[in-house]
């Protein structure tokens, strides 16, 4: 009888451990997602920033679709893992978000990632603006 119970008690030990690292490498995986979402979309506003005002809505440097992978370099053997669909809109600010005098002048920039884990659908977003006399003169010609 008392074989019986630390036989059962045994086993709802091992099941609990090995529950709780499947719980674990879940939860490392998703955060390695997640920041790698994160790089993708960093890298994305990092280069519309360096972007002239007119190449912003121009799809030759900025196209309306993108698709980046968790591993970039593992493309060439098939092994690139996630794959993370974007999304590029600009737009004009919304009326009253801005002063009318330099409004026009701007563009809202909205970055969109999604990819599957498993079953799941995640997304991640992030937004910017962009002025017609920003950053980017000083970095590309020096003004």
């Amino acid at each position: 009888m008392e074989s019986m119970v630390a036989i059962a008690l045994g086993a709802i030990m091992v099941s609990a451990l090995y529950a709780s690292f499947a719980s674990g490498f879940a939860t490392v995986r998703a955060a390695r997602e997640n920041l790698r979402a994160t790089q993708v979309l960093v890298k994305r506003v990092e280069s519309v920033h360096l972007c002239a005002f007119d190449q912003i809505t121009n799809t030759i440097y900025n196209p309306p679709t993108f698709t980046e992978y968790y591993d970039p370099q593992g493309r060439s053997d098939g092994k690139a893992g996630i794959v993370y669909n974007g999304t590029f809109t600009p737009s004009v600010p919304a009326v009253g978000s801005l002063p009318e005098a330099y409004r026009a002048d701007m563009l809202l920039i909205t970055f969109g990632l999604s990819w599957t884990s498993g079953r799941l659908q995640h997304t991640r977003s992030i937004q910017t603006y962009v002025a017609r006399d920003g950053i980017e003169g000083y970095v590309s010609i020096g003004q």
